[in-house]
């Protein structure tokens, strides 16, 4: 039995973010954000519409080292700021 070839076919998409003063943005009094005292950010996103058919609220942990963890402790630090 002689080698055998495999045609592969695969489709991948691209996703280009906008850069970071484009990027919408979860607006303030819709998001509660804590960190913990072991350094985790917790953020709570509110679940929006009517009582009956509200979802629960969306949470995320974030730890030092997250993709995301820079962003998120930014956001908590702005919060906290007084206006």
């Amino acid at each position: 039995m002689g080698p055998q070839h495999l045609e592969l076919a695969f489709s991948a998409t691209l996703v280009i973010m906008p850069p970071q003063q484009e990027a919408s943005r979860i607006p303030d009094d819709q998001i509660s954000i804590e960190k913990r005292g072991d350094g985790t950010i917790v953020v709570r996103v509110r679940s929006e519409g009517p009582e009956e058919s509200r979802l629960p609220d969306a949470v995320f942990s974030f730890r030092n080292g997250d993709p995301q963890y820079a962003y998120w402790l930014s956001r908590l630090a702005a919060m906290s700021r007084p206006t």
